[in-house]
């Protein structure tokens, strides 16, 4: 990022905090069992943004410095979001993660599933070394996770609009691990209750503007950038944030989204059939719509840090919020 690399002292500390993590990761997914050793690194190993353990660490930047129990709380917001992504592929049937087969596609669903529940105990484990309160913020995290997961698995209820349905799915899907991570940087710096709520704040909404640009770069990028094969929520029938204003759109009376509805409401069984509606559906106006539902987003989160006083920490917080809405992967 820009704006870290532009401070080179700050910039140092937060490389030399990214490294620390990383070699974290990689130690706590290894195991003296020869499948659990292949399994449990398959993602880690592909690669990954790192936003969470990135957030931590400005966080604790921000709320009084990167000491080590901030690197750990890093680690376990990192495992949390990497065991989840084992069970998020077997629910979804996602053949490909991160530019590698999906590992239920490779060692079977009982074996994805239960290698996720490992790493999730790994971060349990890692987590009970720091605090009362950090343990109570990974169980809440990890509580809203699961219930923003059988809140989309349930789907709206009647005479809910699904679009605001849709961002409390994903307020607890992706917020709450994000606005875990600006709670755990900055209380186990030592910060105000004011600056942590101002953090817990704005991790909650980039989270879901995070999720929200996600969808859209779904529909809108290629495997080769994103890692991941274009529309494989269309063709589990998943909403997302594109459908979502599609629908809206095509209730309205918009014959052009009520045909490109009919491509996406179709039978996408076929490789070809779904690259027809992801190509209809990227470069029909709704795009445009999302976009402006993501961006609004992005400005509240931007807005959620005007509280804090000028550092580098809140100005990479600001770009990152930024880079949101102009990114294609």
């Amino acid at each position: 990022m820009e704006v870290i690399a532009a401070d080179p002292e700050f910039g140092a500390q937060v490389l030399a905090a990214l490294d620390r993590i990383e070699t974290r990761l990689a130690e706590e997914v290894r195991s003296s069992d020869p499948l659990i050793e292949v399994t449990a690194s398959h993602l880690l190993k592909a690669g990954g943004k790192r936003v969470r353990p990135l957030l931590t660490v400005l966080a604790g930047a921000i709320g009084g410095g990167i000491n080590d129990d901030v690197i750990d709380a890093a680690v376990v917001v990192e495992l949390t979001h990497l065991a989840s992504l084992y069970h998020d592929d077997v629910m979804d049937s996602a053949p490909v993660r991160r530019g590698v087969d999906a590992a239920h596609t490779v060692w079977g669903n009982n074996v994805a599933i239960l290698t996720g529940d490992l790493i999730f105990a790994r971060a349990s484990a890692l987590v009970a070394t720091l605090s009362q309160r950090a343990y109570q913020i990974q169980a809440n995290a990890f509580e809203r996770l699961v219930t923003g997961q059988l809140q989309e698995t349930s789907g709206p209820p009647e005479g809910t609009d699904a679009l605001e349905h849709y961002i409390q799915v994903l307020a607890g899907k992706t917020g709450s691990l994000i606005a875990a991570c600006g709670v755990y940087g900055s209380t186990l710096a030592g910060a105000t209750p004011e600056v942590i709520e101002v953090l817990e704040n704005y991790g909650e909404k980039i989270g879901v503007a995070f999720q929200l640009a996600d969808d859209v770069i779904d529909i809108t990028s290629t495997a080769a950038q994103t890692g991941k094969t274009p529309g494989t929520d269309l063709r589990e029938g998943v909403p997302t944030l594109p459908v979502l204003v599609l629908r809206r759109m095509a209730a309205g009376g918009d014959t052009s989204a009520q045909e490109v509805l009919a491509l996406v409401d179709g039978d996408l069984t076929a490789d070809e059939d779904l690259a027809r509606a992801v190509e209809a559906l990227a470069g029909h106006p709704a795009i445009d719509g999302a976009w402006e539902v993501a961006e609004s987003w992005v400005n509240q989160a931007e807005a959620a840090l005007a509280p804090l006083p000028e550092s580098t920490a809140k100005r990479a917080l600001q770009s990152f919020a930024r880079g949101m809405v102009h990114r294609s992967a």
